[in-house]
């Protein structure tokens, strides 16, 4: 199971998989905001961060580093593991801090190996969802590999039935314990495996909408060439959550783009959030990948200063 779990921070490094180069420069095509007056972002929803954004700080400093989200004017976080305490611990450093956790990220193979496990520490964190990050492959990846090139040549038509009917088990026994279950994209889940079929399209079909929900990474959807507000309203009886990342070309990155702070890439944000509101999403978490060029916490009070204009 590991070769999932730190390969898939190094997902920036796949090249060519998506026509990448296609999309530099320019921003996806946004359907129109809707027509009614918005509220603003900061009225409607609070703040929230996936905590991997300084998965690094909190390696060294946990309190510290919570402490320095919450002043940077966060809100509400989601997890990515819990720094080596257990939950509780965790979830203590973080309500000290002034923060609430919200969701927690797992994926397919502990899901599929340790059920009761993955259950037991979102409930412990006192997370309201537990969101799935990454599917699982037949096979190890080969190694050293980045994740993406692996993920899109392992994740055939095939691989994605196979996580989708473990899904179908999954979900109704989160639900019966009381979490949501949330998917998170990357871009694989859109590439077409024939017909216009996506490897997202067979996961959401797998259990009722009100046991699997849709946690939309925005970034990834729009690297993988998709319209971010078109997705949210193909899946609007799915979503509840979302992932705010930003996206620029960077010529240095083997695939060609990295993520950045927030309204400094190629996504429109103003339709996005209006889309949003529309739709009756829950919550929403900033996140910024490495490589960082200046420190983190600089970024994510970047981030939220450019949201609290929406």
């Amino acid at each position: 199971m590991t070769y999932l779990v730190p390969s898939r921070r190094h997902m920036l490094l796949g090249a060519g998989m998506f026509s990448l180069t296609a999309l530099a420069g320019c921003k996806p095509a946004l359907t129109a905001a809707p027509e009614t007056k918005a509220k603003s972002v900061l009225a409607t929803w609070p703040v929230g961060v996936q905590l991997y954004t300084v998965n690094a700080e909190l390696a060294k400093d946990i309190a510290g580093t919570l402490n320095a989200v919450k002043n940077a004017g966060y809100d509400v976080v989601e997890t990515a593991g819990t720094q080596g305490k257990t939950a509780a611990e965790y979830k203590a450093l973080i309500e000290a801090a002034g923060l609430k956790v919200r969701s927690a990220h797992s994926n397919m193979p502990k899901l599929i190996d340790n059920l009761d496990k993955e259950i037991a520490e979102a409930l412990a964190l006192g997370a309201e969802w537990l969101v799935c990050s990454s599917p699982k492959t037949p096979a190890p990846l080969p190694a050293g590999s980045d994740w993406i090139t692996g993920m899109i040549k392992a994740m055939t038509l095939d691989a994605w039935k196979m996580n989708a009917e473990h899904l179908a088990a999954i979900a109704p026994a989160i639900n019966k314990a009381g979490l949501k279950l949330a998917w998170h994209n990357h871009p694989m889940e859109f590439t077409d495996l024939g017909n216009g079929q996506t490897g997202y399209d067979i996961l959401m079909a797998a259990a009722p909408a009100d046991q699997l929900r849709a946690e939309l990474d925005l970034g990834w959807v729009a690297v993988a060439g998709a319209d971010p507000v078109a997705m949210m309203k193909k899946y609007a009886d799915r979503l509840d959550l979302l992932h705010v990342k930003d996206m620029i070309k960077d010529a240095t990155i083997p695939a060609g783009f990295r993520s950045t702070e927030i309204g400094k890439g190629m996504i429109d944000w103003k339709p996005v959030f209006a889309a949003a509101q529309e739709l009756g999403v829950k919550n929403y978490f900033i996140e910024q990948e490495p490589p960082y060029l200046k420190p983190v916490i600089e970024s994510l009070k970047e981030s939220r200063t450019y949201i609290a204009t929406l």
